[in-house]
C-alpha cells in the first residue's frame, strides 16, 4: 500500500504549486511524509528516499 499512496501523493503535488512549494521547501525527508500524512497519504521516509533517487 506505501507505494501506491507516495504515487498518489506524487500526483497530487505535480498538480498543485502551493504542496509542491510546501514539499520543496521541507528541509527533511520526515517533513515530507508529515506534510503527506496531512494530505491523508501514508508512506515511509524510506519510500520517499527511494522515489527521489530515481
Amino acid at each position: 500500500m506505501s507505494k501506491s499512496q507516495l504515487n498518489a501523493f506524487m500526483v497530487k503535488v505535480d498538480g498543485d504549486a502551493a504542496l509542491k512549494a510546501r514539499v520543496d521547501a521541507a528541509t527533511s525527508v520526515d517533513a515530507v511524509v508529515a506534510i503527506a500524512l496531512e494530505q491523508g497519504h501514508v508512506f515511509s521516509p524510506a519510500s520517499w528516499t527511494r522515489s527521489q533517487r530515481v
